[in-house]
């Protein structure tokens, strides 16, 4: 009997030990997963993602580095699920977003991500062409990569794929920034230039033209990359230009959406502005917003 009771005692203390709470616990680790705005690095848009069955999550404005973070556990697991929007902050007259590359402003742009896009554990991307297969998909489309390729091919890019650095659209797609780096050499640096001009076209045409339909805007910006090359053959990233309703006017984007330019055309273009402007400096608090206002918020609910 002393026995038995010597062993309820002794089990109900290693019971007790296994739901205390002592020093030498360890917390659980809590997954977090990025989401940049990139044409360069977007700072300060404002980012918000809708998974399957739930409701929109307003995540705040990205930092320097065109990131926002958020620890909802659908997008962590299963981002597939969700489609992502950044895009101007309603009711603040001070937003500002700014492409870090060059500070050229970017407040006006919308960015998106389709669902079906993106892969727990890799990284996640919304960009000018992520933006135009979204628009391509319609609302409720899922992401395939046959979307993806008909895109691709009609901005002239179709190279970006099978070139030693991206295996397949998707792996461009959810780190822009990684593959537009890995282009910069020697071997593909035609193909670079190109993929940085048509990637300034398309988010430039799509703000002057958001109810042109996607195949418009796709061979529009295949057009208005012809001719930034043409004006700019060094182009790169730090050129902050800006194809505006001056250079396009709605005229000149009727002429041009259904087929591509002649070399004449090109040649006879007006020129493309650089904009007067200076990439920002990265401020002492990266999370801050160019505005100096509210910055990223911590992935609430935005329905409550």
């Amino acid at each position: 009997m002393k026995i038995k009771l010597l062993s309820t005692v002794i089990a109900g203390v290693i019971l007790a030990g296994c739901g205390s709470d002592n020093n030498n616990s360890v917390a659980p680790e809590v997954k977090s997963k990025k989401i940049q705005a990139f044409d360069g690095a977007i700072w300060g848009i404002e980012g918000s993602f809708k998974c399957e069955g739930e409701d929109t999550v307003l995540v705040g404005t990205t930092d320097f580095d065109g990131n926002i973070e958020t620890q909802n556990e659908t997008f962590v697991n299963s981002p597939e699920k969700c489609a992502v929007t950044f895009a101007p902050q309603e009711n603040n007259p001070n937003y500002k977003a700014i492409d870090v590359s060059n500070g050229k402003d970017l407040s006006a742009v919308t960015y998106k991500i389709p669902q079906g896009l993106l892969e727990a554990g890799k990284k996640a991307t919304a960009s000018p062409i992520s933006t135009l297969i979204a628009e391509q998909l319609g609302e409720d489309g899922v992401y395939d990569e046959a979307t993806a390729q008909t895109v691709f091919a009609s901005l002239g890019l179709s190279d970006v794929v099978n070139n030693g650095i991206c295996d397949s659209f998707s792996t461009y797609l959810q780190d822009v920034e990684s593959a537009i780096s890995k282009l910069n050499n020697d071997e593909n640096k035609d193909l670079h230039k190109k993929v940085l001009a048509t990637t300034v076209a398309v988010s430039d045409v799509q703000t002057l033209y958001p109810d042109a339909s996607p195949s418009e805007i796709a061979q529009v910006s295949k057009n208005q990359a012809a001719i930034i090359l043409h004006q700019y053959p060094d182009f790169d990233a730090a050129t902050p230009i800006a194809i505006t309703a001056d250079t396009l006017p709605p005229a000149t984007f009727d002429a041009q959406k259904t087929e591509d330019i002649t070399k004449e055309d090109i040649e006879s273009a007006p020129s493309i502005p650089v904009l007067d402007v200076k990439p920002p400096t990265r401020p002492e608090d990266p999370t801050k917003p160019p505005t100096g206002g509210t910055g990223g918020g911590d992935g609430d609910n935005a329905n409550g």
